[in-house]
């Protein structure tokens, strides 16, 4: 009865997971697409930008397979890229090797509310841990409507002193860096090994 118990539990929260991923993005494609028009007028001051952008924005109408979308991408895919950028870009606290050192599994954790941090995304926070790792910090970050993510290096025992995020980045950033330095079948072999903790 207990392991019934605990799976159902399991399933609720992936459906309240998933639903409240598409209902953000059902409500905020609006915000979504303000927030494409900002990037790509930022892109035009920059080549270097501006070629990544269209590098993704190419390969997104071309529909190939070996590129994240932000339209498609999966919440498990969401987590390792996440993590992928925070390893290799943010590179600060527990957010460094958290991608390619420690293990291969990932756990994922969701907390119902973002009181504790300042960038609060839509109310939700995960926390991202090795899964041979048992204590110190966690890779916690939130996701708002617009697509800002916001990267934590959260001490368990100091969890009222780490409010600030060590970075922050656009969602729509993260794919194309992604897409770009060409890891895409490594984000989705990890998202395979990211765990949905309780």
């Amino acid at each position: 009865m207990k392991k019934l118990k605990c799976v159902l539990l399991v399933i609720g929260v992936l459906i309240i997971f998933v639903g409240a991923y598409f209902a953000g993005k059902m409500f905020n494609k609006s915000s979504v697409q303000t927030s494409q028009t900002s990037s790509s007028s930022v892109a035009k001051t920059s080549s270097k930008t501006n070629s990544s952008t269209e590098s993704s924005s190419t390969s997104s109408s071309n529909g190939s397979g070996d590129k994240l979308d932000y339209e498609s991408i999966t919440p498990m895919q969401t987590a390792a890229a996440i993590a992928y950028y925070g390893d290799h870009v943010v590179d600060k606290g527990c957010w460094h090797g958290l991608f390619s050192s420690y293990s291969d599994d990932i756990d994922l954790q969701q907390f119902d509310n973002a009181d504790h941090l300042n960038v609060k995304g839509r109310g939700n926070s995960w926390s991202l841990r090795p899964s041979n790792m048992n204590g110190g910090a966690l890779a916690q970050y939130t996701v708002g409507a617009d697509g800002e993510v916001a990267f934590y290096d959260v001490k368990t025992t100091n969890l009222q002193k780490d409010k600030d995020p060590v970075a922050t980045a656009n969602l729509h950033d993260i794919i194309n860096y992604v897409n770009d330095h060409g890891v895409v079948d490594q984000i989705k072999d990890k998202a395979q090994h990211i765990h949905l903790q309780q």
